[in-house]
């Protein structure tokens, strides 16, 4: 063959390898864009019996599908040699590396890491979709992002509106959790506030296609959404939707229809009173439920006390629930009626940012919203008309991510997965959309970024290497992943029409969100021509398995708990062990079978590995410490660790003086006795610990008064039932006092305590 002809059939190879090279380039552009818009509408959508947590799904989806897509992105950079930020665009990205940068620098810091991982991670994955917007959207992708939005929003209005109906014609919602809000409409969120801020934000984004469309049944969707929104009861949503509403409107007179210009001050008037409605109805139900207002107030005043503590840096991500309750203000738990809950955020983002990241990072976030909003605004101003599709959508996305952070002032959702994925995506999107219009098309790269270069032309050795890896490794995840949720659904109840509605929808979705990723590796591995960029995609099922071992671990504890009410411990023992296996870092998994064990006490030293036990024998004692102080170590400021701490000693101490009644030897005795007084008095240190962390748990006073009892201390039993009966000096409402002084449980401690020593 001639030097001619080789050269020509080398240039025939190298042009095929470029091309399948840029045809996987264009495809996995389409790819990330349709799986950030089916992912915004599987967690919108997906809610799930079959663990403790019912909305545990949503987690699980965010972390498994977020962590797909953020390495395939950055398989996808690396296969085209570039970097999105270079001179001429780096100030569009700086805002965003500033804050999320400082953000999770904060976990260095952060006095209690174990808790501040998911949290960590959560900010990690919102920092790469946020990125990914801004660097790889385009039209084509912010119109498949609006498709979904709007797909997410018939699903949940529809479902919403039926439990709407239900309360009128009652059945008519036939799925297992109905009626778990009582008269509160929640569709497929977690609760009914985060439903209304679903209404609040993707509202926007159902007008804006509106707009684009004309198409009049999104006005009918537009209509159930806000019928929805009242129903929800949510006053911070009635807020925010009042508010964004009216900025929303304002924003469309000014940007896009000067023929509505000479009516502005109408406009502005009507804005004006879609609010003054909003807030009025606020209020009226504000005075139906006075305790949904005061848990906000006092809780933005623990977490202020907070920010006071740690000003400059803050307490570091994720921390805020590990440090808050050592600032809580006792009315909170009146409020809450019960003693074993942890809250988890301020309900206002403002202060979240400022007592995690303190004054720096405030400053920071504030910078970054200022910076994308303030973009949007100058762009939307020098469209003048033009470019009506895209000043739409910009100013749709601009506006929910507005409602977004108005409802964030009273509420916590965008620190779930249901908002804060929107909130992350809707960040990028609108300073994407901000940015100047070129590049626009599907297969343009970054603006400012240049010509992307073609790849190498012949895939080698190493690259075929790992793309066997990448397709037998992805075909292994998804059949263990298949089995494990096999285990999952076969104890699901499929009695009733909608538990079997609820199995048929997550076999569904399991397995169209499990082979659209692996369609997505497995094409790309086999396109993608540099062997880094396959090894990237290689991260991809093994992010898949770890990012779902939460979820079993969550399933594993539903079934633990169920055994344990049952009282079938060896059952409930083995499902402990099972979850905490599948993820160590929840503490809650230890403290539960902890105060379990804490139940039996059995001193005999043996092996058991479903107790926790790993190489060596132990008793019940010695495993309860085990498990409490692994919580405590995560958790200190934890009040009913604390409590349980003291129970735990205080029924030791019994055994002890029982073992003590019953020695064989003076010695014998002289060991259980010391043992008793020693478990006691621990027991009284924890109770006496717990209470300053909640002071108000009459149980803790019922214990402290009976180890006084057994004392022989009268005054001092007394003592503390007058303490309880008095109440902690931050308490200043006298209906709550009130509860404290006429409580029966402690009318019946004083008989006790009187019947022990005689009347005083």
């Amino acid at each position: 063959m001639s030097k001619k002809r080789v050269s020509q059939k080398n240039t025939v190879v190298s042009s095929s390898h470029a091309a399948s090279s840029a045809a996987g380039g264009v495809f996995m552009r389409k790819a990330l864009a349709w799986g950030c818009g089916l992912l915004g509408l599987l967690i919108t959508a997906s809610f799930f019996t079959g663990t403790y947590d019912t909305a545990q799904v949503k987690d699980t989806l965010l972390f498994s599908g977020g962590t797909a897509l953020i390495f395939c992105w950055a398989a996808l950079l690396v296969q085209e040699k570039r970097f999105f930020i270079n001179r001429s665009n780096w100030v569009w990205y700086a805002p965003f590396l500033g804050f999320y940068g400082f953000t999770l620098a904060s976990v260095l810091w952060a006095p209690y890491r174990t808790e501040c991982w998911a949290e960590f991670f959560r900010y990690a994955l919102y920092f790469g979709l946020t990125l990914m917007a801004l660097a790889q959207f385009r039209l084509f992708s912010v119109r498949v992002l609006s498709r979904c939005t709007v797909w997410a929003a018939w699903i949940s209005y529809g479902y919403g509106f039926l439990q709407v109906v239900d309360r009128f014609f009652t059945g008519a919602d036939f799925m297992p959790w109905r009626a778990f809000f009582g008269d509160r409409v929640f569709s497929t969120q977690a609760n009914p506030n985060f439903f209304g801020d679903f209404i609040v934000f993707s509202s926007f984004i159902v007008l804006a296609e509106f707009l684009r469309t004309r198409k009049k049944n999104l006005l009918v969707l537009y209509a159930l959404g806000v019928v929805d929104l009242f129903f929800t009861q949510s006053k911070g949503a009635w807020v925010a939707f009042g508010a964004a509403f009216a900025v929303g409107a304002l924003g469309y007179v000014n940007y896009f229809s000067t023929r509505l210009a000479v009516y502005r001050r109408r406009v502005n008037i009507a804005a004006a009173c879609v609010v003054a409605g909003a807030v009025l109805l606020a209020g009226v139900y504000a005075l139906k439920r006075v305790d949904s207002v005061g848990f906000r107030v006092h809780t933005w005043a623990s977490s202020f006390s907070m920010v006071q503590d740690s000003p400059v840096l803050g307490t570091g991500v994720g921390s805020f629930k590990t440090i808050y309750p050592a600032y809580r203000k006792p009315q909170i738990f009146f409020i809450e009626n019960a003693h074993n809950t942890e809250t988890q955020h301020a309900e206002n983002e403002i202060l979240e940012q400022w007592t995690t990241t303190g004054s720096l990072g405030l400053m920071l976030f504030l910078w970054m919203l200022f910076f994308v909003f303030f973009a949007a605004h100058k762009r939307l101003l020098s469209l003048q008309g033009e470019n009506r599709a895209e000043g739409y959508w910009l100013w749709g996305y601009a506006c929910a991510l507005a409602g977004i952070l108005l409802h964030s002032q009273v509420d916590v959702s965008l620190h779930f997965a249901s908002t804060g994925v929107f909130f992350a995506l809707f960040l990028g999107v609108v300073a994407a959309l901000a940015r100047p219009a070129e590049g626009l098309s599907l297969n343009a790269p970054c603006v400012g970024d240049g010509k992307v270069p073609l790849a190498p032309a012949r895939a080698g050795a190493v690259t075929w290497a790992l793309r066997l890896a990448v397709w037998g490794g992805t075909l292994i995840v998804f059949c263990l992943l298949s089995g494990q949720f096999a285990s999952v659904t076969e104890v699901m109840s499929s009695a009733r029409f909608g538990d079997a509605l609820l199995k048929a929808c997550a076999w569904a979705v399991f397995l169209g969100a499990s082979l659209g990723v692996v369609y997505i590796t497995v094409r790309a591995a086999g396109q993608f021509t540099r062997p880094l960029a396959v090894g990237v995609l290689l991260l991809v099922p093994a992010a898949g398995y770890v990012s779902f071992q939460p979820f079993m671990a969550d399933h594993y504890y539903g079934v633990a708990t169920g055994f344990a009410s049952r009282n079938q411990k060896d059952g409930a023992l083995d499902y402990f062990q099972k979850a905490i296996d599948a993820n160590p870092f929840n503490m809650a998994y230890r403290q539960y079978r902890g105060t379990m064990l804490a139940g039996s006490l059995d001193f005999t030293k043996t092996f058991n590995s479903k107790k926790g036990d790993t190489s060596a024998p132990a008793t019940d004692y010695e495993r309860v410490l085990r498990d409490f102080d692994a919580v405590k170590k995560a958790s200190p400021n934890h009040a009913l660790l604390h409590q349980a701490y003291g129970e735990f000693y205080y029924s030791a101490a019994l055994k002890y003086s029982d073992l003590a009644s019953r020695a064989a030897d003076r010695a014998q005795y002289e060991k259980y006795k010391a043992l008793a007084l020693e478990n006691m008095d621990k027991a009284q240190e924890s109770f006496e610990y717990s209470l300053l962390l909640d002071p108000v748990n009459q149980n803790t006073y019922v214990f402290l008064t009976q180890i006084a009892i057994l004392q022989r201390r009268p005054q001092q039993a007394r003592a503390r039932i007058a303490a309880y009966r008095q109440g902690p000096k931050e308490i200043t409402e006298s209906h709550l006092l009130q509860k404290m002084r006429t409580n029966p449980r402690m009318d019946a401690l004083e008989k006790q305590v009187d019947a022990a020593f005689g009347k005083k």
